[in-house]
């Protein structure tokens, strides 16, 4: 009797250590030198995804950023729109959003959220990119979750030339349907949540990271928020804070 006992509270103490573990959300900070042709002055990107039920904190940006990118999932099934709308009203008081669907952001309404997407001025890349800053250089690109993978990317791609892009998915799994015709610069997905809930290297999925490969950087979020459970055991809740910094000239060889 005293071993069921003493496994019982040791089951209640790991589901509220695991549940204080997902109110802790941690900024990561990571300075990004970019390989470039054309140049592009220094900018710093906000990149939030997988908000899902969580309510931004009223002070959620001190830092100033010259750009927001949500990675899918802003919500999901059973968020009311008002707390959907705070949400977007704390991120584009900062600076331009731009948006792309996760799978669960469907669940609320298509057409309601796009009416509260656009209300906020917020642009969503549906298979398409986007100049940054007004430097036709200087692109950010984004798919749509919902649509074929190998057609959304020729056209999300289909204005970019010898520029330096920035590619956002709600998942990592389409980078490798990237062709090196494509080759973004920087690419960054959320939807694994990093497995949300992790025993040592084992998760459902691999736990976010930034990683480097030549000159390019691919960034996979652990996320904002949390699905179907509200717990987290290692893979911490985090945003990205992104300062891009450009490298040209002699510093390219």
């Amino acid at each position: 009797m005293k071993y069921f006992f003493r496994a019982g509270l040791a089951a209640a103490a790991l589901l509220l250590y695991m549940y204080g573990n997902a109110k802790k959300i941690h900024k990561k900070r990571h300075t990004i030198k970019l390989e470039t042709k054309k140049g592009f002055r220094p900018f710093r990107l906000l990149f939030i995804a997988d908000i899902h039920r969580k309510k931004l904190p009223e002070n959620f940006i001190v830092n100033p950023v010259d750009a927001i990118v949500i990675g899918g999932d802003l919500t999901e099934r059973g968020v009311p729109l008002t707390r959907t709308a705070d949400n977007l009203r704390i991120l584009t008081a900062a600076s331009p959003v731009f948006f792309v669907w996760g799978n669960n952001d469907e669940e609320v309404g298509e057409r309601g959220l796009r009416k509260l997407l656009a209300h906020f001025n917020v642009t969503i890349l549906e298979n398409e990119s986007v100049e940054l800053f007004g430097n036709p250089h200087l692109k950010l690109a984004g798919v749509d979750f919902f649509s074929d993978t190998q057609e959304k990317l020729e056209k999300a791609f289909s204005k970019v030339d010898d520029d330096t892009v920035l590619f956002v998915s709600h998942t990592p799994a389409v980078f490798k349907y990237l062709r090196s015709a494509e080759d973004p610069a920087f690419m960054m997905a959320g939807h694994t949540h990093g497995g949300q809930i992790r025993v040592g290297r084992l998760g459902l999925y691999k736990k976010g990271s930034l990683k480097k490969n030549g000159s390019r950087y691919q960034l996979i979020t652990n996320g904002y928020g949390t699905t179907s459970l509200p717990l987290r055991l290692g893979a911490e809740a985090q945003y990205h804070l992104l300062e891009f910094i450009p490298v040209t000239g002699d510093l390219l060889r």
